[in-house]
């Protein structure tokens, strides 16, 4: 049996990588043997990025602990998500991967956020040899999607293999989809602006002004509380009040409520770090069409005048359209929402991920 040292964060906080790593690690199979050194150096979205005590301390636990680990069960491979942003967390692993990948034989790096070859140039000069060294030539690495940045490829990865991801069944697709008089629009993500959630909220704006009046439920953690301000403060500017929601961060049956009860899914983001949205791989099995942006992996999952459409990052005009013409048309709306489950069956199951997933590893 293959052992494989993990090191990442599962939830709290509910980011993709963190569900993604919870995924893997609780899959059932027989060929591998995963053990687990849990990153928790955020435990809540908006903490990214910030340095604190209490950050530099688990440093120091982690450290131990993969050494501790390394050498009471013979594990020769570690299993590895490099960040590219923000830069301290880029430094975070560059600490990390020096005083521990020389232990171990072998190295995989999976890319769930995607971009340190783009964003490697804006480090500081004294610090890219380290940070280059510290990642360079792993034995395998991982992308979620064609459109996604080429780090293995920088990073002179001995093997570089595409792996789409797959989520568990949340509702079977024999459920029966309804849709709202008002269309209902569900965004979902980390709100910082990136997300795109601003260029949805213009949107809204200019359908009001054609004399289309939809909602909007927002929900995730803001990334500060003066952009929560800022945000709200063009909600009321807008006069969009009465038409958008914000629910908050949810999970379980609250997460499958707001998705039960949505007739779209928008996801305009361009965020730096963003590789795939397995958020859109949720959406689409409750039957939502979508509309997201031509924007990395997310343009492997939505299939444009299929299950949705894609738009161009931060055009309001084109989300407004796209919104527009799901409004007018609710044939088309149903249509590409059967499109999404079925998307969601073929390619992105659980099983279909781990299968192939474990194939990889197992070449190692």
């Amino acid at each position: 049996m293959k052992k494989i040292l993990v090191i990442g964060q599962t939830p709290p906080p509910y980011g993709g990588q963190a569900l993604m790593i919870k995924y893997m690690l609780d899959y059932n199979q027989n060929s591998i043997k995963y053990y687990h050194v849990r990153m928790m150096f955020s435990r809540e979205m908006n903490e990214r990025g910030r340095l604190s005590f209490y950050k530099i301390k688990h440093l120091v636990y982690l450290l131990s602990n993969i050494i501790y680990l390394k050498f009471k069960h013979k594990i020769n491979i570690i299993y590895y998500p490099p960040s590219n942003s923000p830069k301290v967390s880029v430094y975070r692993d560059m600490i990390i991967l020096i005083f521990t990948r020389f232990l171990f034989k072998k190295t995989i790096f999976h890319f769930h956020a995607a971009g340190i070859s783009e964003e490697y140039d804006s480090f500081p000069r004294a610090l890219k040899w380290f940070i280059y060294r510290s990642l360079r030539s792993p034995d395998l690495s991982i992308s979620s999607s064609k459109y996604n940045p080429k780090d293995g490829e920088f990073l002179l990865s001995k093997r570089d293999v595409i792996v789409p991801l797959g989520i568990p069944e949340l509702i079977d697709r024999d459920f029966n989809k309804t849709f709202n008089s008002n269309l209902a629009i569900l965004f979902m993500g980390l709100l910082n602006s990136t997300k795109g959630e601003g260029y949805l909220l213009e949107a809204l704006n200019k359908l009001k002004r054609d004399g289309i009046e939809v909602n909007l439920n927002i929900a995730g953690k803001f990334e500060t509380l003066e952009y929560e301000e800022k945000f709200f403060g063009k909600v009321k500017s807008y006069g969009l009040t009465n038409q958008v929601r914000y629910l908050g961060v949810i999970t379980g049956e609250t997460k499958m409520k707001a998705f039960r009860e949505s007739d779209v899914f928008c996801f305009p983001s361009f965020f730096v770090s963003e590789s795939f949205g397995i958020v859109l791989l949720e959406a689409m099995q409750f039957k939502l069409p979508i509309i997201a942006t031509k924007w990395r992996g997310i343009q492997s999952v939505v299939k444009d005048s299929c299950n949705g459409f894609l738009v161009d990052i931060k055009n309001s005009d084109q989300i407004f359209e796209k919104i527009r013409k799901f409004h007018l048309n609710r044939d088309l709306l149903k249509e590409y929402g059967e499109n999404s489950r079925a998307e969601y069956d073929n390619f992105y199951t659980l099983e279909e991920y781990m299968n192939t997933l474990n194939n990889e590893f197992l070449k190692i």
